[in-house]
């Protein structure tokens, strides 16, 4: 990055600045107006709430206007596609014969939800995209492979979009056709970058170490660019990626469902993800239990609403994404302004033990601290979808290796032990030797958390 374009971008990261609030407000208040206009759906919708954008006068009526959920997008999709045989929603604000590209969510907790981009919303995502390869570095013509699963999911084809517009050489072999082949093909064109899920990121390393007997620390990669998981934020994963790749950069990026993606990316100082489209996006932190807005302060933690301030097609009005996510204002290392996030785990996959909110996430970090003994996977077991546990909570471990009978119940304690000390539930572990343990992975790459019995 040349220091102009640094003092640019810093100028942009600049979230809470008059400046950008100002323009804030007035894309926002654009954006209100043309969904209510455009929408007979969003204008019942805001009518209902006693809400009329045409009278919005200040960012912080945006409160006013009510909330749109995952349950509420699939009903709206649900009838467009029984009404005008289209998927993208009642709530769709634009010509249809204007979208020329659909994508979909993986559909891991019911119907999958459809996304709709016009030409437009694409250079909107390309400008994004653009900030984020300035804060990792990606450069035109970089040999780019992309491994993450392609097909309609919203991070497939849009990547390799956002790449091909950028000027990368992309080589999209896609993560469906299996680590093997991923493996095959890093040895046969020699990437400088390589873009997957974390946990695939770690089955690639582990087919080639363990079943093909190829070292991919000589293969030359620069970066490993992760994304759709938390582990991209983890240090231990992030660690256990960067050294098995020969030493490469591993950067984590995010967006939000109905934002016009990236709108998150991590720097080299790995400091959390910086929020780097406050111009495409605006972001509010939410107690979805209380149903109120939470002060953007530093280390609070709440779920992410997301409202698009320039998307044409479909537009998700103050969207609850269910990310739960810790907000950073210190100074990051970089030198780059501007909020950060920490992605702490999905609202839905919250459990309640013995009145204790546990989110996956934060056991993968307690069990990750024995990183000498375990390779970091778990399950946990569950016996219905109804976020009530009862305690004691099992779950699964994967040991490094085979440890000794005595090795383990040393470990089973010493696990146990610190679950309570620091989650304050109780917790049954149960140790499987490496390779025992039976991953799964979603539609998408992503790693199955929960197993249901």
């Amino acid at each position: 990055m040349t220091e102009s374009e640094r003092r640019e971008l810093s100028l942009l990261l600049e979230w809470n600045s008059p400046s950008i609030k100002s323009l804030q407000f007035i894309k926002l208040h654009k954006q209100l107006i043309y969904v209510f206009d455009n929408s007979p759906y969003y204008r019942k919708k805001f009518e209902s709430a006693g809400v009329n954008p045409h009278h919005m006068r200040s960012l912080a009526e945006i409160e006013q206007y009510p909330t749109f959920d995952k349950d509420e997008e699939r009903l709206s999709q649900a009838k467009s596609l029984q009404l005008y045989n289209h998927p993208l929603g009642m709530h769709i604000t634009c010509d249809i014969r204007s979208v020329n590209r659909i994508s979909a969510s993986s559909g891991t907790t019911g119907n999958p939800s459809f996304q709709g981009h016009t030409a437009y919303d694409r250079k909107i995502m390309l400008k994004n995209f653009t900030r984020l390869s300035k804060i990792n570095g990606l450069k035109p013509g970089d040999k780019v492979l992309m491994a993450g699963v392609m097909s309609m999911w919203v991070a497939g084809i849009p990547t390799i979009d956002c790449l091909l517009q950028f000027g990368a050489n992309v080589i999209p072999i896609g993560g469906l056709v299996g680590a093997q082949k991923v493996v095959e093909m890093i040895t046969l064109t020699y990437p400088e970058v390589l873009i997957c899920t974390p946990s695939f990121a770690r089955v690639i390393l582990k087919k080639a170490r363990d079943e093909m007997n190829i070292d991919l620390t000589r293969m030359g990669l620069q970066s490993i660019c992760v994304y759709g998981e938390p582990g991209g934020s983890i240090p231990e994963i992030v660690s256990e990626i960067s050294s098995g790749f020969g030493g490469a950069k591993v950067y984590d990026m995010a967006g939000g469902t109905g934002c016009l993606n990236p709108i998150f990316g991590s720097c080299e100082a790995q400091e959390g993800m910086h929020f780097m489209a406050p111009d495409h996006a605006y972001l509010e932190l939410y107690d979805r239990m209380t149903k109120t807005v939470l002060p953007m302060v530093d280390g609070a933690e709440g779920e992410l609403v997301y409202t698009a301030l320039e998307r044409e097609c479909g537009p998700l009005i103050r969207f609850l994404d269910g990310d739960k996510v810790r907000i950073n204002l210190s100074p990051c290392s970089c030198g780059l302004p501007g909020m950060r996030i920490e992605i702490l785990g999905r609202v839905d996959d919250m459990m309640l033990v013995k009145g204790v909110n546990v989110f996956p996430s934060a056991i993968t970090d307690v069990v990750r601290k024995h990183e000498n003994q375990v390779t970091g996977n778990i399950r946990i077991i569950r016996k219905n979808t109804t976020p009530v546990v009862e305690p004691p909570l099992r779950i699964l471990v994967e040991t490094k290796g085979v440890l000794s009978s005595k090795t383990k119940s040393n470990l089973k304690d010493a696990l146990e032990l610190s679950i309570q000390r620091q989650l304050r539930f109780k917790a049954a572990i149960e140790l499987y030797d490496e390779g025992k343990l039976k991953l799964e992975y979603g539609a998408t790459g992503k790693q199955q958390m929960f197993l249901y019995e």
